[in-house]
């Protein structure tokens, strides 16, 4: 379950939201949004076994899309227009496992048309299961 209700957000949050659940890619994956502010997101990535790797463990590219949506999404909650992944730099910690896996992301520094982000994965047991950071542009 969602922890926001759409018709309390300020309106351009409410259209960040709506722009992404329009994409192919969240879709597939069935994001869930946590929590949404100017300036952070917090993600929800309901596992399912099509996600792991041969050891049964949630694939690093399952999770570097996880993070990048999340903080993709973040950018776009503070630049205007569509945010592009210039920069991305994952540090996987820990083996996701079959459970859901929480993101967080915020933002660190902004300019004109760029904005520099940190995110997170978490497990249940709020173990950190990967950190990044990434560098988004608009065009």
């Amino acid at each position: 379950m969602d922890l926001y209700n759409k018709s309390d957000l300020p309106i351009e949050i409410a259209e960040v939201i709506n722009e992404y659940e329009k994409g192919p890619h969240w879709k597939l994956m069935d994001f869930k949004v946590q929590s949404i502010d100017k300036g952070s997101v917090s993600l929800k990535l309901p596992t399912r076994e099509e996600f792991n790797n041969i050891k049964g463990t949630i694939h690093g590219g399952i999770l570097a899309a996880l993070l990048d949506t999340t903080m993709g999404m973040t950018a776009k909650t503070i630049l205007k227009g569509t945010p592009i992944t210039i920069q991305f730099n994952i540090q996987f910690l820990k083996p996701g496992i079959d459970e859901p896996l929480y993101s967080k992301s915020k933002v660190i520094d902004v300019g004109k048309s760029t904005c520099f982000l940190e995110g997170h994965i978490y497990n249940e047991l709020k173990e950190l299961i990967a950190y990044s950071t990434g560098t988004f542009k608009v065009n």
